[in-house]
């Protein structure tokens, strides 16, 4: 059973799912994801083979405008923040044989 921890890394607080499992008799925490820094909103997430192959189709054609990807994400039950998004990666990790998306928020400048 996997569950999001808490990490603290150069003064800014990150999530990331992880889990624990019994390894040579020991208990290790294996990470799953990264989930950036709302795990409301992660950043990072594993998605199906047939949405993979389908969305990297709509982009490379070029057809696929912000809002319908924001429509696509949020069909798969992925929460999406709209504001600030300025792009997206999908990648294939091939030890593990999964799809992911990334996604890359503008950063938000604070006035003094």
């Amino acid at each position: 059973m996997s569950f999001i921890r808490k990490i603290k890394q150069r003064g800014k607080i990150y999530y990331a799912e992880v889990e624990n499992v019994w390894i040579d008799g020991k208990c290790v925490q294996k990470h799953i994801r990264s989930l950036g820094t709302d795990p409301k909103n992660p950043t990072n997430f594993k998605i199906e083979p047939v949405h993979f192959s389908y969305l990297a189709v709509r982009l490379m054609q070029g057809d696929l405008t912000p809002n319908e990807v924001f429509e696509l994400l949020e069909g798969m039950g992925q929460p999406v923040r709209k504001d600030q998004l300025e792009r997206m990666g999908i990648y294939y990790d091939f030890g593990k044989k999964t799809f992911f998306i990334s996604l890359f928020y503008r950063k938000i400048q604070k006035r003094h």
